[in-house]
């Protein structure tokens, strides 16, 4: 299928492009392929999860994230991407601000219905609000995209062309979890009570994180987005959403990270809501829940308890992401926690991820640490002092790393 951009995009224009399975595949080649005829366009896109191999050797497009996950890392390597840094949260309103104005958005969408309804399906995130500031809507329809409720449904109005879809949606599997996913995640089911709100990431050690909850009971889901392992937990019986102060009996997500099984799970699924980013991640939606448990992942954390979950070492591999909107509102709930996790050590030459200070930027205050849990065991950091937080931290490091630590902690006394 050949489609002429030309007729669409115009130079300089910067393209938003919706974010895991909902990325079309064949207009994301139409635009690497064309870019530099149409005279130099901006991209705009989180989470791509095609290889990438036609992105890096690209011309003409300067490529733009929230993130250096899957190929964007290596684009950051590759001196081709910049970071715009933003709360998850945050994007619709930069849209809406004028301050990071869509063009053109790509994305990809269901057949309509009888009604000319569409559902975009795996990815909603921005992409509401992107469509409601750009100047040209284009989409692929593909049939194989399930079908979501919520914000994810939109009017065939809004799309400018549509054009058929040539493979079904991407799709996306984590690594299986280890034995440190496993320790980490059993300690993290030990804090959640039964009947609490919580929110979790993909990944392996979410995975365990949810294995390791599935003996809980009524639990309720808000979280920006779920795995194959929300689908295990709701047939485990563990969510109900009964106990919700809002939503009440309903999960809410703003994106699907999975197999085709969460894809089958989500298709025409009434208990599953697909809301906005700007609702997800919303300080004023989240205060509404009286117990909620945010549970997020760092790169690295520090013995002061701040946290880093963007860069390492001069490399931008992680996000912002959402992982500040919820931290801070389960934080602020008065029966909530605030919990982070990360092994205790990163990659065959066990780099530490306690360290005396973070390699890359702050992502999450010290002011706002709660939790910290590695493999090791759990640092209690709230109400602690410098030092009473310095030696909790050493606790749950790698014991080959403790004694440098321990060297390090005289900075900060």
């Amino acid at each position: 299928m050949s489609i002429d951009l030309s007729r669409y995009i115009k130079p300089g224009d910067l393209v938003f492009c919706a974010q895991l399975g909902g990325a079309p595949q064949s207009l994301v080649k139409a635009l690497i392929e064309q870019a530099e005829a149409l005279g130099g366009v901006r991209f705009l896109n989180s989470f791509p999860l095609d290889p990438g191999a036609d992105r890096l050797t690209s011309d003409g497009i300067n490529y733009l994230s929230m993130d250096g996950f899957g190929v964007n890392a290596k684009l950051f390597d590759a001196k081709k991407l910049d970071i715009v840094p933003a709360h998850f949260g945050d994007y619709a309103r930069l849209f809406h601000d004028g301050l990071l104005v869509p063009d053109v958005v790509f994305c990809t969408v269901t057949p309509a219905d009888e009604a000319g309804r569409r559902s975009v399906g795996l990815s909603l995130d921005h992409l509401r609000d992107a469509m409601e500031c750009a100047r040209v809507v284009l989409a692929e329809e593909n049939a194989a995209m399930p079908w979501t409720h919520g914000d994810s449904e939109i009017s065939s109005d809004f799309l400018t062309a549509v054009f058929p879809a040539t493979q079904p949606p991407d799709l996306w599997q984590a690594r299986a979890p280890g034995p440190v996913d496993r320790a980490i995640a059993e300690q993290v089911a030990r804090l959640v009570p039964d009947g609490a709100t919580f929110q979790y990431g993909v990944g392996a050690t979410p995975d365990a994180i949810a294995k390791a909850l599935a003996r809980h009971k009524d639990l309720g889901c808000h979280s920006g987005s779920v795995a194959d392992s929300y689908v295990d937990l709701v047939e485990a019986g563990a969510i109900s959403n009964k106990f919700k102060e809002i939503d009440t009996g309903y999960t809410v997500v703003t994106a699907l990270y999975g197999s085709q099984r969460l894809s089958d799970f989500a298709n025409r699924n009434t208990q599953l809501l697909m809301r906005r980013g700007r609702y997800t991640h919303s300080a004023e939606v989240l205060r509404n829940f009286r117990r909620l448990y945010a549970i997020n992942s760092a790169l690295e954390v520090d013995l002061t308890g701040q946290v880093g979950s963007e860069a390492s070492n001069g490399r931008y591999i992680g996000a912002i992401g959402g992982q500040v909107n919820f931290h801070k509102a389960a934080f602020d709930s008065p029966g909530g926690r605030a919990i982070i996790t990360l092994g205790a050590t990163a990659g065959k030459a066990l780099r530490p991820r306690i360290v005396p200070q973070l390699s890359g930027p702050v992502t999450t205050l010290r002011a706002d640490a709660d939790v910290v849990i590695t493999e090791y065991g759990m640092a209690e950091l709230r109400g602690k002092s410098l030092v009473q937080r310095a030696e909790a931290m050493i606790a749950i490091a790698h014991p080959d790393h403790r004694a440098d630590l321990r060297k390090a902690m005289a900075s900060l006394v």
